[in-house]
Parts: C-alpha cells; sequence; structure tokens
C-alpha cells in the first residue's frame, strides 16, 4: 500500500522505512521492559533540560544500573582500555545526552580515578553558566564553557605542569567542596585557524540511516550520513529577540574564507569517502555562501550539501542557481511565526511575502526547503495562529517550501524575550533562589486574551497535524480551521487572502 510514495527507488527506500518502524517498536520495547527514559536520539533528557536541582540526575546516578547503562559502562571501560587516555572531553550537546555522559564520568573515576575529565559542549554553554552544584564534580573534573578549543589547551598545558590552576581558561573546577570558575582572559583561537575536523577511529560506515518520514527534505536529518562542517562561527544577524544572542555560540561571529572552507571539505572528503556536506551554521551568511560555491565551482570539487540560512533578499534566484550548481540540494531556515506585526516583534529583519519570494528562487533552482515554524510568541492570539498556518498552507501550495517544523515558543534567560519581558508583554514566573544547576528555559505569563478552554499546547495540536499532511501533498487546498476543529470554541476565518502569496509571487 505504501509503493506510491517511494518512486523509483521503490523497493530500497519501502525497506528501509518499514526497518525504521521495526527500531523504533523496538525502542518502545526498551521503553516499556528495560528503560522507560530510553529513546534513540537522547536519553533521560528530563533530568536534565533546564533542571535548577541537580537531586534528579543524582538520585538517577545512584540508583542501580539498567541494562542500558550496563551496555554503556562495557564500552566506556573498552574505550578507555584501548586508548589509555590522561584526559577525557565529554562533549554534551543537548540535555538528552547529559545522564549519559556522567554515566561515562561514574564508570571512568571508578575503574580509573587517574584519568582527568572535562565536560563542555551546548548544554552546558547555554544552561550550566552559573554552575554552583558540587555534586557535578563526583563525575567529572572540570566543566568548560564556550568553544572549546581555548580552554581544552590550557587546561592540557595545566595538567603537563606548565600552567597554573589560576590560569585556566573559561573552567569550573571545585576547591574545598565548593565550585569556582577560573577564567584567565585569553583570545579564542580565530575561525580561519581551528583546524579542520576528524571522524578518525569513528566506525562512521555503522551508522545507520533512517527512514521515518517520507517527506524528501525531512529526511535529510536522518537518511544517510552528512560530514558536519560551519561556514561561520556566530550568526551574522544576531538581533531575534527569541535566540540567545549574547552568548558566544551566537554573538562571536567570525568567518574564514572560501580558499580555507574547501580545503577543510577536501581534507574531510579524503578521510571519510564521502562527499555529503551538512553546513551547521546558526545562519549561514549569503556572502560566504557564494564564495564557497565560486571556489567549488572553480576547484571542480562535486560534492552534496545543505544548510541552515536566514530567508533574507540577498538570497536571489541568480545566488539560488549558483548555489545548486556547487552542489547545493537542500536549505533550512526560520520563518517562525508567520505573521508580518511578530516577526518586526521578534526582529527577523524579514517579512512573509519576502519569505515566499527567497523560497521559491531556492525551489525554482531545484533546491529544497525546510522552514522552522514556531507557536506561542508572547501576544500571539488565535487569530495570529490561524493567519500564520494560512501563510503556511499556501506556501507549500506555492512550492515555496516543502517541508517544516512547528515548536512551541520557549523562553531562555540568556534571549532578549528573558532579559527585558515587558517589551514583550509578559511576567516571567521567577526560578528556584536555591536555583544551583540549569538554568535555561524559563516559565512566563502571557496576559494576552484566549477564548475559554483554548491554550497554545491545544493549538500545537493541530499545527502539528496540519503540517504533518501538508508534508505528504495531502488537504493543502482545505480550509485551515478544519485542523482547529478539536477546540471549545468557534474558529475564526483567515484575515490573510487566499492567493496572497501567489499574488507576491507573481
Amino acid at each position: 500500500p505504501l509503493a506510491w510514495a517511494f518512486g523509483a527507488l521503490g523497493t530500497h527506500d519501502r525497506a528501509r522505512h518499514l526497518a525504521t518502524l521495526y527500531l523504533n517498536d523496538l525502542a518502545d520495547v526498551i521503553r516499556d521492559a528495560v528503560d522507560g527514559r530510553f529513546e534513540f536520539v537522547r536519553y533521560a533528557e528530563s533530568l536534565a533540560s533546564s533542571q535548577p536541582s541537580f537531586d534528579p540526575l543524582a538520585q538517577a546516578l545512584a540508583a542501580p544500573p539498567t541494562l542500558i547503562d550496563e551496555y554503556l559502562r562495557e564500552l566506556t571501560l573498552e574505550a578507555v582500555e584501548r586508548h589509555q587516555p590522561s584526559l577525557v572531553l565529554l562533549s554534551v550537546p543537548f540535555p538528552g545526552a547529559v545522564y549519559a555522559a556522567l554515566r561515562m564520568g561514574q564508570t571512568i573515576k571508578a575503574a580509573h580515578p587517574d584519568v582527568r575529565i572535562a565536560l563542555g559542549g551546548g548544554f552546558v554553554n547555554t544552561e550550566l553558566r552559573e554552575l554552583d552544584e558540587p555534586r557535578v564534580f563526583d563525575f567529572v573534573d572540570y566543566v568548560t564553557l564556550d568553544g572549546g578549543e581555548r580552554p581544552v589547551l590550557s587546561l592540557i598545558e595545566h595538567l603537563r605542569g606548565q600552567r597554573g590552576p589560576q590560569r585556566l581558561c573559561r573552567t569550573f573546577v571545585r576547591e574545598e567542596g565548593r565550585v569556582r570558575y577560573v577564567n584567565l582572559a585569553e583570545p579564542d583561537i580565530p575561525f580561519e585557524d581551528i583546524g579542520t575536523p576528524t571522524w578518525d577511529g569513528l566506525p562512521i560506515e555503522r551508522y545507520l540511516s533512517l527512514l521515518d518520514m517520507l517527506n524528501p527534505m525531512h529526511r535529510l536529518w536522518s537518511d544517510g550520513r552528512w560530514n558536519k562542517l560551519t561556514i561561520a562561527h556566530g550568526c551574522y544577524w544576531k538581533k531575534c529577540s527569541f535566540c540567545d544572542v549574547g552568548l558566544d555560540y551566537i554573538g562571536r561571529y567570525e568567518t574564514a574564507s572560501a580558499r580555507t572552507l574547501v580545503d577543510r571539505i577536501e581534507r574531510i572528503v579524503e578521510e571519510t569517502g564521502q562527499t555529503g556536506f551538512h553546513f551547521v551554521d546558526e545562519a549561514a551568511p549569503p556572502k560566504a555562501l557564494k564564495a564557497l560555491a565560486e571556489e567549488l565551482l572553480r576547484r571542480g570539487l562535486t560534492i552534496s550539501w545543505w544548510g541552515n540560512i536566514r530567508f533574507e533578499k540577498t538570497f536571489t534566484p541568480e545566488l539560488a542557481e549558483l548555489l545548486a550548481h556547487s552542489g547545493c540540494i537542500a536549505m533550512s531556515g526560520g520563518l517562525e511565526v508567520a505573521s508580518d506585526r511578530l516577526l518586526a516583534l521578534m526582529k527577523k529583519g524579514v517579512s512573509v511575502e519576502q519569505v515566499a519570494r527567497v523560497t521559491r528562487g531556492f525551489t525554482d533552482a531545484g533546491i529544497l526547503v525546510h522552514a522552522y515554524l514556531m507557536y506561542g510568541f508572547p501576544t500571539q492570539t488565535l487569530q495570529d495562529t490561524v493567519d500564520a498556518l494560512e501563510y503556511v498552507r499556501q506556501l507549500f501550495e506555492n512550492s515555496c517550501i516543502q517541508s517544516g517544523f512547528f515548536h512551541r515558543f520557549s523562553c531562555t534567560v540568556h534571549s532578549p524575550v528573558g532579559q527585558n519581558p515587558a517589551e514583550y508583554g509578559i511576567e516571567l514566573i521567577p526560578l528556584p533562589k536555591d536555583a544551583r544547576f540549569a538554568k535555561n528555559d524559563i516559565g512566563f505569563v502571557d496576559p494576552t486574551p484566549m477564548p475559554p478552554g483554548v491554550d497554545h499546547d491545544l493549538l500545537g495540536q493541530g499545527l502539528r497535524k496540519a503540517i504533518y499532511n501538508y508534508m505528504h501533498g495531502l488537504c493543502v487546498e482545505d480550509d485551515v480551521r478544519r485542523w482547529f476543529e478539536h477546540l471549545p470554541c468557534p474558529v475564526p476565518r483567515p484575515t490573510v487572502k487566499r492567493h496572497r502569496i501567489a499574488r507576491a509571487l507573481a
């Protein structure tokens, strides 16, 4: 019955899709019978995500290990025996990796107490900036912030006796039972000079390619392996009010020359034997992408690549054609709430019609487009939500985008919204005064009126159902109010004219 969805590669892709569904079923069995915290892409996420107290993690780490924990312990000990390290670096990009990282630290400390362990990565950089929990250091020895190169080099010099403990860089340590932050200010290594990523020693040929959704754009995240690389460090725009614009990973914007970037690409292809690249910038700058494309074409280097951008007017149809010729197959970018009023409040610097023209230019060049979408932003009304979905429907209908994902707005303590809530008409819910561990998401009260019994969680159900159908080419011509029939109130008619996007593209 699924044969229609897979085109010319029907048998191969259908097999991969069914195998992925089977793996998902196995994950359900593991959750139900072995470890309720298990998922393939995250593990025990709720123990760490914006947790002001370390207690949930401490209790889980003190509990008897589950079967998954035992497997992790065996793999950790095998790796330590094989490599015989004196320093282990644990990079934790998301909350769903924290518990496993600390289990690894626990295992290493029990079996090899002389090995030093440092914790860093995206989760640390956003959520542990005010770390004051000594128990974290029962599992690791150091916690470093922001770009890892300078802190790690300083740490290595310290462990070699070439640098005193007072001269560490952006590093938390425990001294006499208390947490201390040590930061000898030193310049970060320029992005031009940080070197080329390596996958040496990793069994990259054993990584699974999963196909859990038939949409050709959406499947890029899991189907096939991509070499990860960044075009620039940070974000050249760094104005969006929902973003952590003050933190290093956003606020410190640096570029590398096109020659340097393509040199890195060539070395990665030589090492991995794989020519697919995912540029994981916060927002890749159009000028740098243009230079990269020209350098790839000049060298005659054949790769396939995709990346994340802002849908700004600099991405003309001519630039889209150039990027496509250089190997670009897809682009993702944030449309957020498809409302010019809310886009202005977010300081996105784009309009809905501009996004339509830019994305249609990519589509016409043969480049797939994914839109990150948001709901629940401060002052967003039911009417705003209905209108935004109507815009999204029209973007699908007019082949501007092929894929999208709705996520609920989350206010973070580092964002302009979190730091200036009154400007956005909301009131923050104070964090616990004894918060000593993670600080990132913060609750808020939005007095914007909603019909009785309606909230953004309820609206999100309809938005997710709509986008799922749109990505499969279904119900795109239907009235968007059908997706909100579960609401306990009349759903307002969209105020957006039904052919607004088509006229903007004409």
